[in-house]
């Protein structure tokens, strides 16, 4: 006989369409208080400080909404001091709220490998921080908030699963508004700026930024939204679930408005990862409940791929065109010939070629957490604001915390997968492998106090649900 997850009654008289329209009115109250300039984003952070001392699950809230606000679209919301100053602070009260309460657990503060290897990951790089001496403070505060946050998360949500609270209905309502917000953007005419311009040759890639500050921040915004939105509908038994079916295909067409590449491609292979898991544990003692039958999901399929062929024929060969438009970059030059293959890749050529001669220089211990040798970051870098732009992963990640910071990454890497491997959560294993595809393009995986804040809230989002949608005997 198999076991379903504990308050399974309780989750389903929560996820209805009135709960998730009520926490998508309180979301977009919070953001739009931001409109109104330093006063009302004083009201929204007073607001989000007490949600986060209220309770775990008001903590975990709070984080997720100040997430979506500090990457807003400037023309939705004014972006002034207030964030500046309270969105690290309000991590700090947040995950305070979150230890207090995972001291008087059973599994307590250090529960699972993973957390112990995030804490050995930042030991390790704060050492290595202290020997090079190279903006030491910038990469101490930026390590701290890092492990802080994302431990906060991955605690929280994870003791959230014991608890008869749910998360769904609330990152379900935040996905929603972040969709609502995009097509608000869309048909205000304020979505769409420059996203890139290719070297060499002076053309600009234009992408939809829609209700985000960019497009390289809305294709993984999207990307990683999708892939929960998609969990949701296929894993959950929730009658309202449909939402999240509707939602997911629209996510993924602000994917590509974007123009990013990577958000889409790190999307599908999570989405396929994921499905492949749930097929492969449909029996035995400890199995994933998919919510949607094998026919159902070939009629989907099939019916998407009439849908494709239809589209296809009556319109000219205007989808394949698109997409290898999309894939390639395919941008023409002046003289109307296509650009070399290497053009594709060359707006983030130089930044991985730049990251690979400073690792060079210092291949053990890189320079520090956080930092960079750009002129401008040097010129620029403040306790308060720090920015880099990397866009690959692993040698940016070489460049800044050497080989030794990069192998003990590499361990909680591990060790997180094999921690949600054993206990079934393909959902977290889904998402994660969603970020850490995202960062081979845009790399924000540390990057708490701007997009990456949304991007963990959804791990966090992603573990809280996937351990609901295992039984076990």
């Amino acid at each position: 006989m198999m076991r379903r997850p504990q308050g399974k009654a309780n989750q389903r008289s929560q996820f209805t369409l009135k709960n998730i329209f009520l926490n998508g009115l309180l979301i977009s109250v919070l953001f739009f208080l931001n409109k109104l300039s330093v006063p009302g984003s004083a009201l929204c952070y007073g607001i989000l400080f007490c949600m986060a001392i209220r309770s775990l699950e008001g903590a975990v809230k709070a984080m997720s909404i100040s997430s979506i606000i500090i990457v807003a679209n400037t023309h939705l919301v004014d972006i002034n001091v207030v964030h500046t100053l309270l969105r690290f602070p309000l991590i700090a009260v947040a995950g305070a709220r979150i230890f207090w309460e995972a001291s008087r657990s059973r599994g307590g503060l250090f529960a699972g490998p993973h957390i112990k290897a995030l804490l050995v990951f930042g030991g390790v790089t704060l050492v290595l921080a202290f020997i090079n001496q190279y903006f030491f403070m910038v990469s101490f505060l930026k390590l701290g908030v890092f492990i802080y946050g994302a431990y906060a998360i991955m605690l929280a949500t994870d003791m959230g699963r014991f608890s008869g609270s749910d998360l769904t209905v609330w990152f379900c309502s935040l996905v929603l508004f972040y969709v609502a917000g995009n097509l608000l953007a869309y048909g205000l005419g304020i979505g769409y700026v420059i996203r890139a311009t290719i070297y060499d040759t002076g053309v600009n890639i234009i992408g939809l930024s829609g209700m985000t500050n960019h497009p390289q921040t809305q294709g993984p915004l999207s990307a990683i939204s999708f892939v929960y939105a998609f969990c949701v509908f296929l894993f959950t038994p929730y009658r309202a679930r449909w939402v999240m079916g509707v939602v997911a295909p629209v996510l993924l067409v602000l994917c590509y408005m974007s123009a990013a590449r990577t958000g889409l491609f790190a999307a599908l292979i999570a989405v396929g990862l994921v499905v492949g898991l749930a097929f492969m544990m449909r029996s035995g003692r400890t199995r994933v409940r998919i919510n949607i039958s094998t026919a159902q999901i070939v009629s989907i399929g099939l019916f998407a791929m009439v849908g494709l062929i239809v589209v296809e024929a009556t319109t000219g060969g205007a989808i394949t065109q698109k997409v290898s438009d999309f894939a390639l970059k395919a941008i023409r030059s002046g003289d109307g010939g296509t650009m070399s293959f290497y053009a594709v890749f060359e707006s983030r050529m130089p930044l991985i070629e730049s990251s690979w001669r400073v690792f060079v220089q210092r291949p053990w211990t890189g320079i520090g957490f956080g930092t960079s040798v750009d002129p401008l970051f040097v010129a620029n870098a403040t306790l308060f604001s720090a920015p880099t732009e990397k866009g690959f992963l692993p040698t940016a990640l070489l460049e800044e915390v050497g080989i030794i910071g990069a192998l003990s990454f590499a361990v909680f890497l591990i060790a997180f997968f094999v921690h949600y491997w054993k206990i079934r959560n393909i959902i977290a294993l889904g998402m994660m492998a969603c970020l850490l595809l995202l960062n081979l393009g845009e790399m924000m995986f540390f990057a708490l106090g701007g997009m990456g804040l949304y991007s963990w809230s959804l791990i966090g989002a992603g573990i809280a649900l996937g351990d609901r949608v295992v039984e076990r005997s």
